[in-house]
């Protein structure tokens, strides 16, 4: 394979220099830049780049939406989110369309290059090396009934640790076992174990051991292990998944679809942990470099005025609405009625509709085109939506979109950039939005009926932001939040 093309998305012109001056030096990469989620979902259509090192706060269209549209267009590309912002509901929600794994900053300029080489290496190539050896005595301590072979790598440096990378990605992608959200910390924990390790006793060993169900991954060193507040924060990310008992950590992964016979915990279980001592030899840490608080001057471009809309005390006033008490799928449709559940239901024949004329929108736009789908397919939504006091909200973010659409039809019309994205952008609403019909009124496995609420409303605003080229103003924005 010739070089792997790595995309770096970052609207601070300050943190893009820094992240390209840490993946020029590492070989094997091709890099470009692009400055907000639109700017990415651009060079994607014309450069299909391998690996994406994605912020998630940016003006336009955030990483969240982007990572969306490119993980539906081009699933292949290994996604990588670059924030500073530790939110487990973000994560969940990432981990759902597909991200592959986490940057945190203050950024650690080793743990990203040995994770661009691990993607790097797994991209490349899928058989990683290893041994089996037969065994009956399983070493994890979850599960005592596993096939009897044990896969050992035994490790000595960070390029060992990259293959196990590559096989335990290889090997997960092979069983469809566990989820972004469990791979990418297990690794980063073993790396973050590894390193201490390397410097007390040049080598560690990692033992895999499989049941038809799951995975289970242990590392073993010499001595007892000390869990620095790193490594200590990535075993509670894990919860009961981690166990860490004197030298040895473990972590299971699940096959998808599997279900879990352990309840889970709160955090994760740590067996006789040792407390670090008093004076350890200081050992220097790898530099990090802060997030800048002062952005540097911009290159001075041509100002394009953006339409500031205010939303007023009444819209503010839906889309503040919030319920504090989870409702579940299950309980809500036992409670609204046959009337309404079979209104809603109906929409399901909008699916087909809703492509189909966003299909006719973009090879002959028009003001009947732009109207047919505003009307015929977003106006059907809003009206079923409406009879649903707990999704008003959601009701009135899609009838402001079919609002914006019709009002903007001229230039909508005049720019086929703008008519592309909006295309685009409204597409995977729909497909959002038929999740979200499925799982709380088909399937009824919802947890909670609003678990995609804030998904929808920056999606609607995010359209408007961009086609509109409009900014949103309220009289608080720190009662709004949106991915």
């Amino acid at each position: 394979m010739e070089n792997l093309r790595l995309l770096i998305v970052d609207d601070i012109e300050d943190n893009r220099l820094v992240l390209n001056a840490i993946c020029r030096k590492m070989e094997g990469f091709d890099l470009k830049e692009a400055v907000d989620g639109v700017d990415a979902i651009t060079v994607c259509e014309t450069w299909h780049p391998h690996i994406i090192l994605m912020d998630v706060m940016m003006p336009n269209l955030d990483g969240f939406e982007a990572s969306k549209v490119i993980k539906a267009r081009f699933p292949e590309t290994v996604i990588i989110i670059v924030t500073a912002v530790i939110d487990p509901h973000m994560e969940a929600n990432m981990a759902s369309i597909g991200v592959a794994a986490y940057v945190h900053k203050p950024i650690d300029k080793e743990l990203i290059r040995y994770k661009l080489q691990s993607f790097g290496a797994f991209l490349r190539s899928k058989d990683g090396i290893h041994a089996k050896l037969s065994t009956k005595e399983a070493l994890n301590p979850f599960c005592p009934d596993v096939r009897h072979f044990k896969t050992i790598f035994d490790i000595s440096d960070a390029e060992g640790m990259m293959d196990f990378g590559v096989w335990v990605l290889s090997r997960c992608e092979e069983r469809r076992s566990g989820t972004s959200s469990k791979v990418d910390p297990m690794i980063e924990l073993f790396y973050e174990l590894m390193r201490q390790g390397i410097r007390e006793e040049k080598q560690v060993s990692i033992i895999i051991e499989e049941s038809f169900e799951e995975i289970f991954v242990t590392m073993k060193l010499a001595n007892p292990i000390v869990l620095k507040p790193k490594a200590q924060e990535l075993a509670d990310d894990l919860q009961s998944n981690c166990i860490i008992r004197q030298n040895l950590a473990c972590v299971r992964l699940h096959n998808k679809g599997a279900a879990s016979t352990v309840k889970p915990l709160s955090r994760a279980k740590v067996i006789e942990k040792i407390s670090e001592p008093k004076k350890e030899a200081a050992l220097p840490e790898p530099q990090t470099i802060a997030e800048p608080i002062i952005a540097v001057a911009p290159v001075v471009e041509p100002v394009i005025e953006k339409e500031v809309r205010t939303i007023d005390e009444n819209e503010q006033g839906l889309l503040r609405q919030s319920f504090v008490e989870k409702t579940s799928a299950v309980d809500y449709v036992r409670e609204i009625g046959g009337d309404v559940l079979d209104e809603i239901r109906d929409l399901e024949g909008l699916d087909e509709e809703w492509i189909e004329k966003l299909n006719i929108l973009e090879s002959e736009p028009s003001h009947e085109n732009i109207r047919q789908f505003a009307d015929g397919v977003l106006g059907v939504y809003v009206r079923a939506m409406n009879n649903l006091f707990e999704f008003t909200a959601l009701a009135y973010a899609l009838s402001s979109l079919g609002t914006f659409m019709k009002e903007h039809a001229d230039e909508i019309i005049a720019d086929s950039s703008k008519l592309k994205m909006l295309v685009m952008l409204t597409e995977h609403l729909g497909s959002d939005l038929t999740s979200w019909r499925e799982h709380i009124f088909s399937l009824q496995d919802a947890a909670d009926i609003h678990y995609l609420d804030s998904s929808f409303f920056s999606s609607c605003m995010q359209i408007e932001q961009i086609v509109g080229n409009k900014e949103i103003e309220t009289d608080d924005d720190n009662d709004m939040e949106f991915f």
